[in-house]
């Protein structure tokens, strides 16, 4: 279990604090979301015992920075956005030396890491000779190093494909359960069938967390789906529309409203990106109408 009581962060030369009074982040897939500078990377940097608070605790099972910090960070794993690896080591000798830094590889793990992370062609090549998705996924590999406890990845699926986006999203999932795992990210729908909770952002300040169920119930408005004739979407308002397929002579559309908008509407289930956008508006007072 990882907590965070009273935790106050100051970024260097500028004007933005991060602080989180009391939050305890349970094991499973957390997505970490919000907009461009709420501060989702600057927590994971704290997290990650990259940088260090300038008041508050932060505890990994117990165990605290001023006293186990060799020992926790032994326990972490962790992707920065724009990670830069040795560009002159070779995919097996960067795997080994991050396990170095950890107490060592453990019988058998250097080759699951390069079957899983599909590395195997790549095992002796420099780092400066590989494509920039091969590069993420070694960057993701030495994340799984000595079977942490606690994952914390910044944006992950950058740089990568869309069959190796899928193939990291289930590997995550298969490898979370006795883990707390935090994912930043703007692609919500690409976890939404993985995650078990939803850390919100804003400001520097935690506005939300709790499950995906939590997430996406007790809205104040819901998600419907019909079809309307070419150009009958412009009845409805701009803050109403999520999604616009065009058919042959009539549109697909998925809106919002508090109630049925029509004949030929019905309800839909609603995804994670539909309830971001929702509470989005819905703080900053924007109407849908």
């Amino acid at each position: 279990m990882l907590e965070m009581h009273q935790v106050v962060y100051r970024r260097q030369a500028s004007s933005f604090e991060l602080s989180v009074q009391r939050l305890t982040l349970k094991p499973g897939i957390t997505l970490l979301v919000g907009p461009n500078g709420a501060g989702k990377s600057s927590l994971l940097q704290l997290l990650a015992t990259a940088c260090f608070p300038d008041s508050g605790i932060i505890r990994y099972d117990g165990l605290g920075v001023e006293r186990d910090l060799a020992a926790i960070r032994a326990r972490i794993g962790f992707v920065p956005s724009g990670v830069e690896l040795y560009e002159q080591m070779t995919v097996t000798k960067l795997l080994r030396y991050f396990a170095e830094l950890k107490g060592g590889l453990a019988a058998g793990e250097l080759e699951w890491l390069i079957e899983s992370f599909h590395l195997g062609e790549y095992r002796s090549r420099k780092i400066k000779t590989l494509a920039q998705g091969v590069r993420q996924r070694v960057a993701l590999a030495q994340a799984w190093i000595a079977s942490p406890s606690f994952i914390f990845l910044d944006e992950p699926l950058n740089a990568l494909d869309t069959l190796e986006r899928l193939h990291f999203t289930r590997f995550v999932a298969a490898h979370s359960r006795s883990r707390t795992v935090v994912v930043s990210t703007h692609e919500m729908n690409e976890w939404e069938a993985w995650a078990d909770h939803v850390l919100w952002f804003e400001d520097g300040i935690p506005y939300f967390y709790g499950t995906v169920e939590e997430w996406t119930a007790g809205l104040p408005v819901s998600v419907w789906t019909g079809s309307v004739v070419k150009g009958g979407h412009r009845r409805f308002a701009p803050g109403q529309l999520l999604h616009i397929l065009p058919e042959d002579d009539r549109d697909e559309l998925r809106v919002l409203d508090e109630q049925c908008p029509g004949s030929g509407f019905e309800p839909a289930l609603m995804t994670l990106e539909d309830a971001y956008f929702i509470r989005c508006r819905s703080r900053t007072g924007l109407a849908y109408r």
